[in-house]
């Protein structure tokens, strides 16, 4: 399925039974960051948008040969996922042992209790693409077409998600918990199958711009940027959010994921162009890499990507990421300030029970990969009929929900296309010996997150 746009009017019941979010979501907010954005104080209503216009899917007129509970087998849900499980991008299979690790563990416990009263154990089926977004089409056809899934959950890479996308909307399948922030993920209105689980890349872009204005508002900018729609979404969002500042970007480098070198050569070039800042757009093995290749003579103020902050990660860095600055969306279970939190108490009880090791789980991936199978979760718990255009409509219509190590403050509200990012909030953090030190307190940039992309 293919649209530009599914129109429905506000608080519309659908023939699934789901009564969705109400039309306006008003934004009555009075404590500002100053940035155009929430500070998460508490008492305020989050910002949305005025029209709940879609993509409040209607199987019936929206799908052709629409197969709602393909992957349904009795009280067992059959869903897949599929990341890069050898590589330089291969760090990320921690993301989906955190996820089989969640569905391990619910289902020990009896499985998740959906909105129809049934509880479903979940199984899932591993598809593996090497960060190869060539191949991503074939095992994603593979996963719904032999072994027959219901759902795709926590995939890996904006490139490969890209590359099957009309392939699954076509099908009505959802794609849910992305693991990728790509602004691409914000056409829900043509691409209503999709969701992401991680804030948009051009949000990230926009807090890190802020900061700047701040501390160093005549900053000049090293960026380093991976050569594919990952990077480029930090690069020409970076380049947005600090359009008519003093602020200048002067020397600039891209990296190709897929070919097998180094950053090394770019960043000695970086390091000798007179920047005082320098912007690591880049995922995987390689971005750690590329703080350990910075000279000792080199200083700079320096950012990394949400999917690079992980302990496992910045082990790789040779000590040089410590001071470096990052967007922080969940508790870390590493970090010391972070362990007694309820949240990671029972990730680290739950997360043992799934099978995850102490490695993994203070490893700062697997976690990830817990929240993306959580909201999966989140969206059985309020589908009041577990077909698969309910399921979507949920997760578009959420309201002040939470799931996996989330940080208090930080909300979770979608209204269709209008507001069809689940997570805007984080808070930006500095990297010490031992974990992270807040710079800026949780702020959700609710609604927002499109504005702040560059439209293609």
């Amino acid at each position: 399925m293919n649209r530009t746009r599914l129109k429905r009017s506000c608080a519309v019941v659908l023939a699934t039974g789901v009564i969705l979010a109400g039309c306006a979501r008003s934004d009555n907010s009075t404590t500002s960051n100053g940035s155009n954005g929430t500070a998460a104080t508490g008492g305020s209503t989050p910002a949305g948008g005025s029209t709940a216009s879609g993509p409040f899917i209607d199987p019936s007129t929206d799908c052709k040969n629409y197969k709602g509970t393909a992957g349904i087998n009795g009280d067992t849900i059959k869903i897949g996922t599929i990341r890069p499980a050898s590589g330089p991008y291969a760090i990320y299979d921690q993301v989906t042992a955190g996820v089989e690790a969640y569905f391990k563990a619910k289902n020990a416990s009896g499985g998740i209790k959906a909105g129809d009263g049934k509880s479903y154990k979940v199984e899932l089926v591993k598809g593996d693409d090497g960060y190869d977004p060539g191949k991503t089409l074939g095992e994603a056809k593979k996963l719904v077409e032999q072994d027959g899934v219901f759902a795709l959950d926590g995939v890996i890479g904006t490139e490969g998600n890209l590359a099957i996308r009309q392939y699954l909307n076509d099908g009505c399948i959802p794609n849910i918990s992305l693991a990728t922030g790509s602004p691409e993920w914000g056409a829900a209105d043509k691409y209503p199958w999709y969701i992401s689980g991680l804030p948009s890349y051009a949000t990230e872009a926009h807090a890190w711009a802020e900061l700047l204005k701040k501390q160093k508002p005549d900053a000049k900018v090293a960026l380093l940027y991976q050569d594919d729609d990952f990077g480029k979404s930090y690069q020409s969002s970076f380049k947005k959010a600090i359009a008519g500042t003093n602020i200048k970007v002067i020397a600039e480098q891209s990296f190709n994921p897929l070919s097998g070198g180094t950053t090394e050569a770019a960043v000695t070039s970086l390091s000798q162009s007179g920047a005082d800042t320098f912007i690591v757009g880049i995922g995987g093995t390689p971005c750690p890499q590329t703080l350990k290749f910075m000279p000792a003579t080199w200083k700079p103020m320096t950012f990394i990507s949400i999917t690079c902050q992980s302990k496992i990660a910045l082990s790789l860095a040779g000590g040089n990421d410590v001071g470096v600055y990052s967007a922080q969306v969940t508790y870390d279970p590493s970090d010391p300030a972070d362990k007694g939190v309820p949240a990671v108490k029972q990730f680290v009880t739950e997360g043992q029970a799934g099978g995850l090791t102490q490695s993994q789980i203070e490893g700062g991936i697997s976690s990830a990969g817990w929240g993306f199978a959580a909201l999966f979760a989140k969206a059985l718990e309020g589908s009041k009929t577990v077909d698969r255009a309910t399921v979507m409509n949920t997760l578009f219509s959420l309201k002040n929900a939470s799931f996996g190590l989330l940080r208090d403050g930080v909300t979770v509200n979608t209204n269709g296309s209008t507001d069809p990012w689940p997570v805007e909030g984080f808070r930006m953090v500095q990297r010490t010996a031992d974990g992270w030190k807040e710079v800026v307190p949780v702020t959700n940039y609710e609604g927002q997150s499109n504005s702040f992309a560059v439209k293609n």
